[in-house]
């Protein structure tokens, strides 16, 4: 029993390691480059490893732990921010995130009949820019009974811009002379991914990290909702199966780390958390965001992403008109 949970361990050190010595690394070269943040060479230079090397197998099983060390970190980044801080990001914002679902799920599906792609693979493609990347095409897929083949493809289009806007967001933030807080925003409310927002955050400073995370998890809890209608959408069509327990449904689609991350903000605004063990757990969060940004890095595999031209077109279109649109809405409710 012990020697089977040391096996188990021991499978997920080697990639685990690697991530830690990308992360690491990213941080050393950031102090070469004035005005930087490691984030940006965390990720490039996993991506480097990944793709121009032949990573053995075993590196893989602690690699694609990289979602948990994440979620990890969002939860500890709660002790940070008081309560009454995430309830003004996320009430000011939730207008702002319901319009992004609208708009993206509506982009998608009109851009789909226009490219003539299949309603299902339109609708995981909406869902993925909208809500929260893969995860909510995972959720998507069986509640909508979409083929796998259509999941493939969706992923591999949000994690090909997922890659591309980790660059091209803090240049353009620069550029544009954004403030953190209007940067937080358009970033937590137009990139896919979870790890992507935060490390794209992060990327422009350490405040715009800290609000595109708390816009992104507004938009990570209502996926559940989103979901649900959509699979009620697809049932009523005849082309789903139905929905029969709505509750149990929208909880199997919540976010666990969601509760986790509000759970620690509670407990630092009652007092619960003192300020020393904030700055503890803070630490530990910067750590832990190393190693997922160095496996975002190490999990994108540029050999996957060839979806094809049509979905290809229709992603970068609804990607497109959400990131215009999020901006255009942060510039006129926030300012730059």
């Amino acid at each position: 029993m012990v020697s089977a949970v040391v096996n188990k361990i021991l499978k997920y050190l080697p990639g685990i390691g690697l991530m830690l010595v990308v992360g690491y690394a990213g941080k050393i070269v950031a102090n070469f480059v004035p005005h930087s943040e490691y984030v940006l060479f965390a990720i490039a230079i996993g991506m480097i490893v990944r793709n121009l090397f032949p990573l053995p197998s075993i590196f893989a099983p602690g690699i694609a732990t990289y979602e948990l060390w994440m979620k990890t970190g969002i939860v500890l980044l709660g002790s940070r921010l008081v309560l009454q801080e995430v309830l003004a990001i996320g009430a000011s914002g939730i207008v702002l995130v319901v319009i992004e679902i609208a708009v993206a799920i509506a982009a998608a599906a009109y851009l789909g009949r226009v490219f003539g792609l299949n309603e299902k693979l339109a609708s995981l493609l909406g869902i993925g820019i909208g809500v929260c990347g893969v995860s909510a095409i995972i959720s998507s897929t069986s509640a909508i009974d979409a083929e796998e083949e259509d999941a493939a493809y969706a992923i591999a289009i949000i994690l090909l811009f997922g890659a591309i806007m980790l660059f091209l967001y803090p240049a353009l933030g620069t550029l544009f002379g954004m403030s953190d807080l209007a940067y937080g925003y358009w970033t937590g409310l137009s990139i896919d991914n979870t790890a992507e927002a935060v490390a794209t955050g992060f990327a422009y400073s350490e405040a715009a990290g800290n609000i595109a995370t708390v816009v992104k998890l507004s938009r990570n809890a209502l996926m559940g909702v989103v979901v649900l209608l959509m699979a009620l959408h697809y049932a009523r069509k005849g082309i789903s199966g139905e929905v029969q327990n709505k509750a149990a449904f929208l909880w199997s689609r919540l976010p666990k780390f969601l509760i986790g991350f509000l759970s620690f903000s509670l407990l630092a605004t009652v007092g619960f958390i003192t300020p020393a063990e904030a700055k503890i757990f803070n630490n530990a969060s910067k750590w832990l965001f190393m190693v997922t940004f160095a496996g975002v890095g190490l999990s994108t595999d540029f050999k996957r992403m060839k979806a094809g031209f049509r979905p290809f077109l229709v992603g970068f279109g609804a990607e497109t008109i959400v990131s215009v649109v999020t901006l255009a809405l942060v510039y006129y409710v926030i300012g730059g």
